[in-house]
């Protein structure tokens, strides 16, 4: 291992990218988050969206039985927040779909190395915005104006092609 490899990537260098969205900086990403339910129900819900439990096809290790696996696996909803600017797409977006005019899409957040290139990346499946927050507006204030637009999603996957990180998806 190389003296590069050992050291951690900044969290400060990343993409976001989505169909229904053109090229935006965003300058937050929360709920890049999984976890597994040990147990309950044959499925479980999260902010109202039902997440299967389990891999079909997958065998429980415990007992190398065949059936589905109790677990499930759950995400919060995902935040993208970015500078107030001239560009409207986050709204677009969100009063899109609460029109019904356009399907759920996948948003890809990669992780970037200092020279740029994609060293890590993740696709939140199915992305549906469910909330666009404003800019907390305060008079006696110097801070940047910000918007905020949550997205639920039917669960997160590690790119292995790094190729879905490129800028023009």
């Amino acid at each position: 291992m190389t003296s590069d490899e050992a050291n951690p990537y900044g969290s400060h260098r990343f993409e976001v990218s989505c169909d229904a969205l053109p090229p935006i900086g965003f300058t937050e990403v929360r709920g890049l988050s999984v976890a597994v339910d040990n147990g309950g129900d044959a499925d479980s819900t999260t902010n109202g969206n039902r997440v299967p439990r389990g891999r079909p096809g997958k065998s429980n290790r415990r007992t190398g039985d065949a059936r589905k696996d109790s677990r499930g696996v759950r995400s919060p909803p995902l935040e993208l927040e970015r500078g107030v600017t001239d560009e409207q797409a986050l709204w677009e977006w969100f009063q899109q779909w609460a029109d019904g005019d356009i399907e759920p899409q996948d948003v890809r957040i990669c992780l970037l190395d200092t020279t740029g290139a994609p060293v890590r990346g993740w696709v939140c499946r199915a992305a549906r915005p469910v909330r666009w927050t404003g800019p907390h507006l305060v008079a006696n204030s110097v801070s940047v104006a910000t918007e905020t637009l949550e997205v639920t999603h039917e669960g997160i996957e590690a790119l292995v092609d790094l190729s879905e990180c490129a800028s023009d998806q």
